[in-house]
């Protein structure tokens, strides 16, 4: 039973490292650039397809990480330039831009696949405890990465076109340019996990990424009932959304409930959130 136990917790561990990248990628995207970005999804499922046709091909895991960044990162980039350059709400081009890419997922792994175990992230499964050093290692990687960005002057630009656009301009800077590399390292991000995620479980489906978008906001809040600000705070919330989801399981409630519950869960969170921590930005501004 003890032993059980362990494994569910190391597998709750798992998972929330994979949806941390998410939670980073929506902080980026909501908190710091103040961008309602529905992109989140197709970049997930965007990340996962290339990651698929990547591995089905031979080819090795770095190359499909690597790719999926690249993917998502132009997914960010062209919901930015649609925003930017074309003047589309932002909630309209992430619209677009998810539905664009359900077509791009379908055309590269079909609606559903399964992966070579000697070529993806199964192999490692034998051995929970290198998974867990393997994953733990890639979100701490994002985490410091994202913070040494924050703490730049390239981050001190974005949190400026997220919260005072004029200043960014007084600057120099070019906002729509910043906008749009902002949605690129989150989406990138995301990618990155939605890749980790269909290495990890072995298949590819063309439903695999939805509900991503509340998942990395639920993450999102929780974290930030922890910490407000850019920290470990995120990873934990990933984690602790995990944990509440492993706990349904164990519950032995059927799957056709799980959508409902985390439209649930969210609804709770944003209703907590202000009671809790009244100085963090609300999620629906």
């Amino acid at each position: 039973m003890n032993i059980e136990i362990s494994e569910i917790a190391l597998h709750v561990l798992l998972q929330g490292c994979i949806y941390s990248l998410v939670v980073m990628g929506v902080y980026l995207s909501s908190r710091v650039i103040q961008f309602d970005d529905l992109t989140t999804e197709g970049s997930f499922g965007f990340g996962g397809a290339i990651a698929a046709v990547v591995i089905l091909w031979g080819g090795p895991i770095w190359l499909a990480l690597v790719l999926s960044l690249i993917g998502g990162a132009a997914a960010g980039s062209l919901t930015g330039i649609l925003h930017t350059k074309m003047k589309m709400n932002n909630l309209i081009c992430g619209l677009i831009v998810t539905t664009a890419l359900f077509s791009v997922c379908l055309k590269l792994a079909g609606a559903n696949v399964s992966l070579h175990e000697k070529h993806s992230l199964l192999w490692i499964q034998d051995n929970l405890f290198i998974a867990g050093a393997f994953l733990l290692a890639l979100a701490g990687i994002a985490y410091f990465g994202i913070r040494t960005l924050l703490r730049s002057e390239i981050g001190l630009i974005l949190k400026a076109v997220g919260s005072n656009p004029q200043m960014a301009v007084s600057l120099g800077k070019s906002v729509d340019g910043y906008k749009i590399f902002g949605l690129s390292t989150a989406n990138a991000l995301t990618a990155l996990a939605g890749s980790l995620f269909v290495q990890w479980n072995g298949f590819f489906s063309i439903t695999g990424n939805i509900g991503t978008l509340v998942i990395g906001l639920t993450g999102l809040i929780l974290g930030e009932m922890i910490k407000p600000s850019f920290g470990i705070g995120l990873l934990l919330g990933a984690i602790i959304y995990q944990a509440i989801f492993a706990v349904v399981i164990e519950l032995e409630l059927q799957p056709l409930w799980n959508n409902l519950i985390k439209a649930a869960l969210i609804v709770v969170l944003i209703q907590l959130k202000p009671k809790i921590n009244p100085l963090t930005v609300a999620i629906a501004r």
